[in-house]
């Protein structure tokens, strides 16, 4: 189920099922949960979920301080208390010096601010990511991330988030939606955004959509999406949020029965004037 917090407001959401199902929902910090106990022989289940959100995120750079020195806002202790499970590793967010080599290549093409240097880290990420794998001025150490293009983008959005924690900026793995406008055909236009997206769209179907929040001085989490080299703006949905991808995975469950279970899955995304 879509988030709601200052950018963006869930208005309505409606999930279903087919077989009839007994479905409950969870409240956790990062968004609501629902389970679905579908306990009877089935050979297909259907779950249809519909929302109605309102996003707020017109302007992105609005509010951000790209001249200020705001490092010391980083070394607070009781900051770094609060959100401790932000600045941790992970077993999908490891450390290595590689992140430090990545931080250290982004500060020198950023201003002093810690915004600046996060959107240089965006575009230095996207300029990687954009690269064929087999280009040579690739780091070796972004190659394996490159070598799985259907993960690529929730990788790269790994891999921010270790650059960032190492770097001591609480950051957290958003999964949700982007919106693409579609043309007259009802196909979306083939510019340079669906270009970076069509690497999750191995069925021709929309997917999931991950990028990064990270915590900036006004104490406010902002998106920075490295796969499309921007700002999270009203084009983005958030669903949930985590430490990284494997909090937030959108389906998971059990599963008993003589044949592997088989998951499709559809998205569409419109817009109301």
């Amino acid at each position: 189920m879509p988030l709601s917090d200052r950018s963006q407001s869930c208005l309505d959401f409606r999930l279903n099922a087919l077989p009839p199902a007994r479905i409950t929902a969870q409240d956790l910090p990062s968004g609501r949960v629902h389970s679905v106990h579908l306990s009877g022989p089935h050979s297909e289940a259907i779950l249809t979920a519909e929302a109605l959100v309102v996003t707020y995120r017109h302007d992105p750079f609005a509010s951000l301080q790209l001249d200020r020195d705001d490092g010391a806002f980083y070394t607070n202790e009781g900051l770094r208390r609060r959100y401790a499970e932000y600045l941790q590793p992970t077993e999908q967010v490891p450390f290595s010096p590689e992140a430090d080599r990545i931080a250290s290549v982004a500060r020198r093409q950023a201003g002093i601010g810690t915004a600046s240097f996060l959107i240089a880290l965006t575009r230095l990420l996207h300029r990687v990511f954009t690269y064929p794998p087999d280009a040579a001025a690739i780091h070796p150490a972004l190659q394996n991330v490159l070598a799985s293009p259907q993960d690529a983008i929730r990788d790269f959005a790994h891999l921010m988030l270790a650059v960032c924690r190492r770097q001591g900026i609480p950051a957290r793995y958003l999964s949700g939606y982007f919106y693409v406008e579609e043309s007259a055909a009802g196909h979306p236009e083939p510019d340079a955004v669906n270009a970076a997206l069509a690497v999750q769209r191995g069925n021709g179907r929309a997917a999931m959509h991950s990028w990064v929040e990270c915590l900036l001085p006004n104490e406010r989490w902002h998106g920075f999406d490295p796969a499309l080299n921007q700002l999270a703006n009203d084009a983005y949905i958030k669903v949930h949020y985590g430490r990284d991808y494997s909090d937030v995975a959108p389906l998971r469950g059990l599963y008993r029965g003589p044949l592997a279970p088989v998951v499709h899955t559809s998205i569409r995304i419109t817009t109301e004037n």
